[in-house]
């Protein structure tokens, strides 16, 4: 078996759309009640606790990516749930919005609950490889379906909070002041699941090739051309969505290389699993008859060696593709990770966060 494949199973740094919604609920637990005495000073203090969010989310997305452990993630998610539930209560005890108008705080905790929704489902955790990998196709692909749009609603209800801060601004005749750059929480989000949704792939064709699965080895090749080709559309989409490319090309390039397996392995597991088989036969038929000549062991023992000259073969040129695939994913983490922390700087703008018209 591939070196990537033990890998890969516990691939807990790569699901950055999990990183992106895990600090969401981290407002700081000592919030007191107090009556503003105006909306400026109640715009300020919400401003901090935003800003210490975002902060957060991108320190702790740079942290675990390079994290592989798969336990840490699910650990971190029970933790998080906790401490999401424990903010929200704090903040329905203590925020009492102003002037009555508690819009703001209403949508933030309805934003913190379909994160702790999105982690109780495991709709939004992109680090299971292994379980996804030994489903049937069908299901792999309802799955990762399932997973993208999950991605798309909880972004929606991103978008929903924004408005309702508008709105909420509107009252008091504020407005917000508008973030720096881009969406880059969204876009490193989405650059996540297609890097997710290849390795699914790549991890299912492992398991095939252990099994010696030729109609196996096929679909999963189709179904990988497929995604490589929905891949290539959406990066295409995104080349210059920022100026900084690194993100999108490595996703480009990794794609290429499990798409290019295709090509690279076909004819050989063809062969090899073609010798597997006849060798099977012949052992069947040199079982049923007696006794032994040496002609038929001369035929077996050259079936024999056909067998292991083509399983040689195949996996000489497998576990080289191995080699390189987990120096790619590697590669692609080291990417990831320099583009979060040279793009993911957030301005201090607590101070700014709402202007008055």
């Amino acid at each position: 078996m591939k070196n990537s494949t033990l890998k890969n199973s516990s691939k807990g740094n790569l699901p950055m759309l999990v990183c992106f919604i895990l600090l969401v609920g981290f407002l700081p637990s000592s919030l007191q009640s107090q009556n503003y005495r105006s909306i400026e000073a109640y715009m300020e203090d919400f401003g901090k606790n935003e800003m210490f969010i975002k902060k957060a989310l991108m320190d702790y997305t740079v942290t675990i990516v390079e994290s592989h452990l798969e336990s840490r993630s699910r650990a971190t998610a029970s933790k998080i749930i906790d401490k999401i539930n424990n903010i929200n209560s704090v903040l329905k005890r203590t925020d009492k919005g102003f002037e009555g108008n508690t819009l703001l705080r209403d949508s933030f905790i309805k934003i913190n609950d379909l994160t702790i929704q999105s982690l109780n489902d495991g709709s939004l955790i992109l680090n299971d490889y292994d379980y996804q990998s030994s489903l049937s196709l069908a299901e792999i692909g309802e799955n990762l379906n399932r997973k993208e749009a999950a991605m798309m609603a909880y972004y929606k209800g991103l978008q929903d909070y924004e408005q309702a801060k508008k709105t909420f601004g509107a009252n008091f005749k504020l407005h917000f002041k508008k973030p720096v750059g881009k969406n880059i929480l969204e876009y490193n989000a989405t650059q996540n699941i297609l890097f997710y949704k290849i390795n699914v792939m790549d991890e299912k064709l492992t398991k095939v090739v252990a099994a010696m699965d030729k109609k196996g080895f096929d679909d999963c090749m189709n179904m990988i051309a497929l995604m490589h080709q929905d891949i290539m559309e959406k990066t295409a989409a995104n080349r210059n969505y920022f100026k900084d490319n690194s993100l999108n090309q490595a996703n480009v390039d990794y794609a290429n290389l499990i798409n290019n397996q295709g090509t690279q392995l076909s004819a050989l597991f063809n062969d090899y699993t073609t010798s597997y088989e006849n060798l099977q036969q012949l052992k069947k038929s040199t079982n049923a008859e007696a006794p032994d000549t040496a002609e038929s062991v001369a035929v077996y023992n050259e079936s024999v060696r056909d067998y292991n000259n083509k399983k040689n073969l195949f996996y000489a040129v497998f576990n080289d593709i191995q080699k390189t695939k987990d120096a790619s994913y590697d590669q692609w983490l080291a990417v990831n990770a320099n583009f979060l922390k040279n793009n993911g700087q957030f301005d201090n703008l607590h101070d700014r966060y709402a202007v008055n018209d």
